[in-house]
């Protein structure tokens, strides 16, 4: 009776390790980080992972416009730009996984336009 106990202490121990292990994977991101064309000062980064883009603009460079971002979903077409006008530009799809995402750092002829895969 007790070797049966002890097989069962084992497999709670076994199963909760691996519970563990796969909780605590982290979600993988794909960055890319530039600086504007017209400015050395303002920085732009992009981050993509499978349900969130982001493009965050920062410094305090002398260039005018926003921070603009787009998704597209397996499946689907781009979607439309969101600019940030708080300096940081996001979309979500909390249903269907990101396949690529578009990043720029100004809506005119110039813009820096940056193509991530989550």
């Amino acid at each position: 009776m007790a070797l049966t106990r002890a097989k069962y202490g084992v497999a709670l121990v076994t199963a909760a390790l691996g519970t563990t292990v796969f909780a605590a994977a982290p979600a993988s991101a794909t960055t890319s980080t530039w600086d504007r064309n017209c400015s050395k000062d303002t920085t732009y980064t992009a981050t993509v992972s499978d349900h969130e883009a982001t493009t965050k603009k920062s410094g305090n460079g002398n260039c005018q416009g926003l921070a603009y971002v787009r998704i597209k979903v397996g499946g689907g077409g781009w979607g439309p730009w969101s600019d940030g006008s708080s300096g940081t530009a996001t979309k979500l799809s909390p249903v269907y996984k990101i396949v690529k995402s578009q990043h720029k750092d100004c809506n005119c002829s110039t813009a820096n336009y940056r193509t991530l895969t989550p």
